[in-house]
């Protein structure tokens, strides 16, 4: 399969739950034109327990994960929902000591197998974003397209009593409605 896409930056704040229940999102937001790239890492533990001489038992769940983003661009409201800036009257944007919110993330990739294309959607359930850097450079001889950097945290929330830590899940379908559709549902979009 063949992966020639990437869209629909999608995200909502945690209001509740993931100790045992569905993790709840306040209104969420779907963005167009940003998505360049992004760069997933699922981290898995590595622990080997030996006897006799030999590697008897091993452990290899996933831990966590980092997410790294290029983006085109970042508005002010999307950086106090993803990065808990401060917004002021008179355009001011503060940044200011807190944590960034945790939020539930998603996006849109198209994939093609022997010609015919299909849609996944990612959910993260639970992500901490931060910003890389912050640079400008000035226009020379030529112009050059600059992109924002973010990098996330990929947490696990535990969605059903006694169950086992999740951390996202996908969903395909041969139309990029549905997979908007089910994305929308799960930040509550309107």
């Amino acid at each position: 399969m063949a992966r020639i896409g990437l869209k629909g930056l999608t995200y909502a704040p945690i209001t509740g739950g993931g100790d045992g229940s569905a993790v709840t999102y306040g209104a969420g937001k779907a963005r167009t034109g940003l998505m360049m790239k992004a760069d997933v890492t699922i981290e898995r533990e590595d622990v080997k327990q030996y006897g006799d001489n030999a590697m008897q038992e091993h452990a290899n769940g996933v831990t966590g994960g980092k997410i790294g983003l290029e983006l085109t661009r970042l508005s002010d409201e999307d950086k106090t929902g993803l990065l808990g800036y401060i917004s002021e009257t008179g355009n001011i944007l503060k940044v200011v000591d807190a944590d960034a919110p945790y939020v539930g993330f998603g996006y849109i990739t198209k994939e093609i197998a022997n010609g015919v294309a299909s849609y996944i959607g990612y959910w993260y359930h639970k992500v901490q974003f931060g910003m890389d850097s912050d640079s400008a450079e000035t226009k020379g001889e030529n112009s050059a397209f600059q992109s924002v950097n973010l990098t996330g945290a990929i947490m696990g929330v535990q969605l059903t009593s006694g169950g086992p830590m999740e951390y996202y899940m996908t969903k395909s379908d041969p139309t990029e409605t549905a997979i908007r559709s089910w994305l929308n549902g799960l930040a509550g979009v309107q």
